[in-house]
């Protein structure tokens, strides 16, 4: 994961600079090529992740992915785990599923392809806490300019044991396009002197339906140290305007819950006060973070970064927006529909030689015939709004209900 670092504060010069009229752009001072670190092992019974990577200057994009490192996991009853790289995402994946089990503290290593040796803390798995409630409530608040729905979280630990929470989801919704595309054309004998060509119109057999699905990025969480019960009520984990074109047909949440411990907590509420936008440690950092990982042979060296142990539990919810008595939301992109006839191959009517652009946007663009009339008169939209497979897929997921 990528993470941007500034080690040199910037007061002096931001005071200096407040006199000028000309902008001042910022630039990497004392950078530094640091390990980071990001993983989450949880009581889930699957493959568990591990993300190694390095820091980079503010002013270079690209992600570092740190490679060929030898990662395990090991715990005080003798288990060990061992991870290996996946090929697309650089992450290092466990060899086996396993989960976190209580009462059992784990020790995360790492030897980088330099020989270098790093360890974690050991880590010890919080309790189980069920989320009581994941629900829905619309929304009206113009002092903070929103007007939509919020999904909202209800939790409580009777026992006291557990008092700090960090929530994600993975939100999917249902796509039909507004103007969906009857036909695969396809042009054939194009004759480029003449400018003649035949369309090929293959019907399809079905409208095709798609799904997306996104993750969330961020870092939310709470704390009830400071409430008189042990409770998280009515706290919000996602908002989705009335606008969101991603509530326009149907749309489901999967809400996680992951028990925290005080540590980790107090690592990802500082790194989310120094400016963390996307994921943990995604966007330029002021200074640095301490976290639970070390380098073997010079502790004082700096690692960014944490792993933990957490509980997690999940609920999902699905609606709809006709259920707040919501207009439909536009779509995701501005549709234009063209109607172009093939007879018309001149310009001298003071009118776009139509059998060009037909031929244009068929081939070059991509634009789906959604009618044909009177043999010649092709009704053409971008793909966006013609084909939804364009940019999503029509998979539909295991877990859908409609």
């Amino acid at each position: 994961m990528k993470t941007r670092i500034l080690f040199t504060l910037l007061f002096g010069i931001l005071l200096f600079q407040m006199g000028c009229t000309e902008p001042y752009e910022i630039e990497t001072v004392n950078y530094e090529n640091v390990l980071v670190v990001e993983s989450t092992i949880t009581d889930e019974l699957k493959p568990q992740i591990v993300k190694l990577s390095r820091t980079s200057s503010l002013e270079d994009t690209s992600v570092l992915i740190e490679n060929n490192a030898t990662v395990t996991v090991v715990s005080n009853n003798g288990d060990n785990f061992s991870f290996s790289q996946d090929n697309d995402t650089g992450f290092y994946i466990s060899n086996q599923s396993f989960r976190a089990q209580p009462n059992t503290s784990y020790t995360l290593n790492i030897v980088t392809q330099d020989g270098k040796r790093y360890t974690s803390s050991s880590v010890v798995l919080p309790p189980v806490v069920e989320m009581d409630e994941v629900y829905t409530e619309r929304i009206v608040d113009p002092t903070d300019d929103k007007d939509g729905v919020q999904v909202l979280v209800n939790t409580e630990d009777p026992t006291g044991n557990s008092k700090y929470f960090r929530y994600e989801y993975e939100e999917t919704y249902k796509i039909t396009t507004p103007n969906p595309s009857r036909f695969i054309a396809n042009i054939k004998n194009y004759n480029p002197t003449t400018g003649t060509y035949d369309v090929e119109l293959i019907e399809r057999e079905r409208e095709l339906i798609c799904y997306s699905s996104e993750i969330s990025t961020g870092i939310t969480q709470t704390t009830t140290t400071e409430l008189n019960e042990n409770r998280v009520f009515h706290f919000p984990v996602r908002y989705l305007s009335k606008l969101d074109p991603k509530i326009q047909t149907r749309y489901s949440i999967l809400v996680k819950q992951y028990v925290q411990s005080v540590e980790a907590y107090t690592f990802y509420k500082i790194v989310k006060e120094l400016g963390s936008v996307g994921s943990l440690l995604s966007q330029g950092q002021p200074g640095y973070v301490a976290g639970n990982i070390i380098y073997e042979a010079n502790p004082d060296q700096k690692v960014l970064g944490f792993f933990e142990a957490s509980s997690m539990t999940s609920k999902r919810i699905y609606f709809n927006y006709g259920d707040f008595g919501l207009p439909k939301p536009p779509y995701f992109v501005d549709c234009e529909v063209l109607v172009l006839d093939y007879n018309d191959n001149t310009t001298l009517d003071n009118d776009p030689d139509e059998r060009e652009a037909l031929y244009y946007y068929i081939t070059l663009k991509n634009y789906q015939v959604i009618r044909l009339a009177q043999g010649t008169l092709y009704t053409v939209v971008q793909p966006e709004c013609g084909l939804c497979t364009t940019f999503s897929s029509n998979v539909r997921p295991d877990f859908w209900e409609d």
